[in-house]
């Protein structure tokens, strides 16, 4: 099942961003770089299980 899910232009830039500082990275590396679309997958596998629900209803990333 696919899903979309629209950013905005901020959050697009983030994501361009970190993928590009990433792949420069990974190259040095000798490693192949990632699609946008990728790093957002591996950014939600993650993350999605340290979202918590503040007690005045924020939510936030909590690190591990």
């Amino acid at each position: 099942m696919a899903i979309t899910v629209r950013m905005n232009d901020k959050e697009q830039e983030l994501l361009r961003k970190k993928c590009i500082e990433l792949n420069k990275q990974l190259i040095n590396r000798n490693l192949m770089p990632i699609k946008e679309s990728e790093l957002v997958h591996i950014i939600l596998e993650q993350c999605i299980s340290n979202v918590e629900l503040t007690a005045s209803g924020v939510l936030k990333v909590i690190a591990e």
